[in-house]
C-alpha cells in the first residue's frame, strides 16, 4: 500500500488536469532556466559559432510539453533581446515553435525522441543560417548552417536525455 501512494505521489497531472497556476509556475521555470542558462553563455550563444547551453531546456517539453514549449520561447525572446544581430533575431520565437513541436509529436517513443531533437536542431541551424547571412552576409549559408547544427544536435540530444533521466527517475509523464 504504501508502494502505491509513493507512486501515486511521483505521478504529474495531464495538462488538462493542471491547475492555471500551476501551468505558470511550469512555463516559468522553463523561461527562468532558459534565461539564467543564456545569460551564461552569451559570450558563446550567437553568431555562427555558437555553443547555447540553454538549448538543453528543450527537453523540457518532454516532461510538460505545452509549458515546455511557451517557457522556451519567451526564453527565447528575452535572450535574443541581447543578440548582436538585433531585432531580427526575436524572429526566432517564432521559429522555435514548429521547432518544439517536433520535440513534443516524438515524445512518446524513447527511441523517436532523438529523433525530434535531430529534427529541431535542423530547423533551428536553418534558421540561424539564413538570419547571418540575412542580417551580416555571413556565407556560404551551408557552412554556418553546418557550424551551428553541430552544437544544436550535441544540446537538443544532451537536453533529451537529461530530461528523459529525470522523468524516468521521478515518474513524472505516467
Amino acid at each position: 500500500m504504501t508502494d502505491e501512494i509513493r507512486t501515486d505521489e511521483k505521478k504529474v497531472l495531464s495538462f488538462e488536469e493542471r491547475s492555471i497556476s500551476l501551468k505558470i509556475a511550469l512555463t516559468s521555470i522553463t523561461a527562468a532556466l532558459y534565461v539564467a542558462l543564456g545569460f551564461i553563455s552569451i559570450p558563446i550563444g550567437f553568431l555562427d559559432i555558437q555553443f547555447r547551453i540553454a538549448e538543453i531546456v528543450v527537453g523540457m517539453c518532454l516532461i510538460f510539453p505545452y509549458e515546455g514549449l511557451i517557457g522556451k520561447v519567451i526564453g527565447v525572446f528575452i535572450v535574443n533581446l541581447f543578440s548582436p544581430l538585433g531585432l531580427i533575431d526575436l524572429i526566432s520565437c517564432v521559429v522555435n515553435i514548429p521547432a518544439l513541436y517536433c520535440i513534443i509529436l516524438f515524445r512518446g517513443s524513447s527511441k523517436l525522441r532523438y529523433l525530434g531533437a535531430i529534427l529541431y536542431a535542423n530547423i533551428i541551424s536553418l534558421y540561424v543560417a539564413i538570419i547571418l547571412y540575412i542580417s551580416i552576409g555571413i556565407q556560404p549559408v551551408w557552412l554556418s548552417f553546418i557550424k551551428v547544427l553541430f552544437s544544436e544536435v550535441i544540446l537538443a540530444i544532451l537536453g533529451v536525455a537529461v530530461f528523459t533521466y529525470i522523468d524516468n527517475k521521478y515518474i513524472l509523464n505516467r
